[in-house]
């Protein structure tokens, strides 16, 4: 279903700036996991979507675009909506709080599918996110090699944390980059771009997969080879071009070269520690949480209240996830949540392959492309870790799936 495209009217222009910002100002106030900076971009959020109903509604009479991801997402709020309306959740208040979150990812996510058609909005896109993950890892870089304990050399953190970038969990950070990433490496190899500009795009790429390695992020390392993979499988298979096969093969082979030349001994020891006792404890306890509850789960929002009761091991630090997206969903929204979860997923990825034909030939199949890779190196990070729990990542990963499946 496509109706009339708001995208080419001139004050779209306008939204796509607002939109960039709101979520570029999310990762820079520390992944918007404050109290403040969260409550900042669900405002954003909702006044932005606001201003563009009534806008389209009363003033430029624009149709509203069809997504396919609408009804996965409408049918996973439904659930959160039925835990709130019958009392199935062991902590109403926090479900109502991750549910005003929810509402503002789909409110961004309503945005993007209105604006980020046409080829003036996909460019700016590109080259505004391209440019800006560059800057957020050269800066991440450089306050990581300075040693400093504080986010921006002045703010210092209460409790022990592995910041790396503005976030406070180099895991995060990792998470950032993944989606980022993508942006540079296709658009450097694409035909939009020549000379200078291909080695600036390549640079800014390379830049920002160097630092996810730096970060020492265990599945952020691992994301990052499963989106070359699936970049090549792309571009091998579904394009089926098969003279660009070697330009881009040879780029896979370059960039895992540089990156295992420039990692030290300190991050490759990291790195194979795969045995994580105390996230295995935590997953097998959470198998028994949903055991409990396997239909509608135990609210959204409330595993860090509910898993107390379930822990099999003494720590002294307070468990706020699972370090899993996949089975914390399950947990907090049973079967049927889990259900909606694995049905967007589906959408995503049947939807999103059918848009590519000539991905590197125009400014819209370059976004697409390069979208729809930086989700799934989040989705891959999600099996080790809760990056969509971060609302700065989350609303930039729901901007994204929108704009893949375009």
């Amino acid at each position: 279903m496509r109706t009339t495209d708001p995208a080419g009217h001139p004050y779209s222009l306008v939204y796509v700036i607002l939109l960039g910002t709101v979520l570029m100002f999310g990762v820079s106030a520390f992944g918007a996991v404050e109290t403040w900076s969260t409550s900042i971009l669900e405002i954003c959020a909702a006044l932005l979507f606001t201003v563009m109903v009534v806008h389209g509604a009363c003033i430029s009479g624009a149709q509203v675009r069809w997504n396919p991801l609408y009804p996965p997402m409408l049918g996973f709020a439904a659930v959160a909506a039925t835990q709130l309306a019958f009392n199935l959740t062991a902590y109403r208040y926090a479900t109502l709080l991750v549910c005003i979150q929810y509402v503002a990812y789909g409110a961004l996510l309503f945005v993007a599918t209105q604006v980020a058609a046409d080829k003036r909005s996909s460019k700016i896109l590109v080259l505004a996110f391209g440019i800006f993950g560059s800057a957020v890892a050269l800066f991440a870089i450089c306050q990581n090699l300075s040693s400093t304990p504080n986010i921006y050399w002045l703010r210092r953190l209460s409790t022990d944390a592995s910041i790396f970038g503005p976030y406070v969990n180099h895991d995060h950070y990792a998470g950032l980059m993944e989606m980022l990433m993508p942006l540079a490496l296709v658009l450097s190899l694409s035909r939009l771009v020549q000379g200078g500009q291909r080695i600036l795009a390549a640079f800014g790429a390379i830049i920002m997969a160097g630092s996810i390695v730096l970060s020492l992020s265990r599945g952020g390392t691992i994301s990052l080879v499963a989106e070359l993979l699936v970049l090549f499988w792309i571009v091998s298979r579904v394009q089926k071009r098969d003279l660009g096969r070697p330009k881009w093969l040879w780029l896979m082979v370059g960039m895992l070269a540089f990156l295992a030349f420039m990692g030290s001994p300190t991050v490759w020891h990291h790195l194979s520690h795969l045995q994580d006792v105390l996230r295995l404890a935590i997953f097998k306890d959470s198998l028994r949480m949903f055991a409990r509850k396997p239909i509608m789960g135990w609210g959204l929002g409330t595993f860090p209240t509910v898993y107390p009761a379930f822990r099999s091991f003494y720590t002294t630090f307070f468990v706020n996830a699972a370090h899993n997206d996949y089975m914390q969903a399950l947990v907090e929204t049973g079967i049927v949540g889990f259900a909606c979860v694995l049905w967007f997923i589906i959408v995503l990825y049947r939807s999103g392959l059918r848009q590519f034909g000539n991905g590197d030939q125009n400014w819209q199949g370059v976004l697409r492309l390069a979208t729809l890779v930086g989700c799934t190196g989040i989705l891959v990070h999600s099996a080790f870790d809760f990056n969509l729990q971060v609302p700065a990542n989350a609303a930039l990963f729901y901007v994204f799936c929108a704009i893949a499946v375009k």
